[in-house]
């Protein structure tokens, strides 16, 4: 039987992903995310961040930019939200991959 498979390609690109994972302080900031419950809101000064606000504000391009969290304008603020379900659905087991490897 020959079939023919129709999913849509990955939208993560794994090298990239696992390139901004590889950073430390990206690293620690998308398990307090995932310590949140799923859809949590959180302001980036909540992350306890130790690197001056431009840094700050790379580490959040970046993970933003692989997708692995969105951010949502709150009007005079922005606030970031782990995109858990696109990560469960496309990169099955990375969640737990990224809370195994803090044990």
């Amino acid at each position: 039987m020959n079939e023919k498979f129709t999913k849509e390609p990955f939208s993560f690109d794994i090298v990239k992903v696992f390139k901004a994972l590889a950073d430390p302080v990206r690293l620690m900031i998308v398990r307090q995310l995932l310590a949140d419950k799923p859809g949590s809101e959180r302001h980036c000064s909540t992350f306890g961040l130790s690197v001056t606000r431009a840094t700050r504000s790379h580490h959040f391009k970046v993970l933003r930019e692989v997708g692995l969290i969105r951010v949502v304008d709150k009007g005079n603020m922005a606030v970031a939200v782990l995109c858990w379900e696109e990560i469960e659905s496309e990169l099955p087991g990375l969640v737990q991959l990224i809370n195994h490897t803090n044990k």
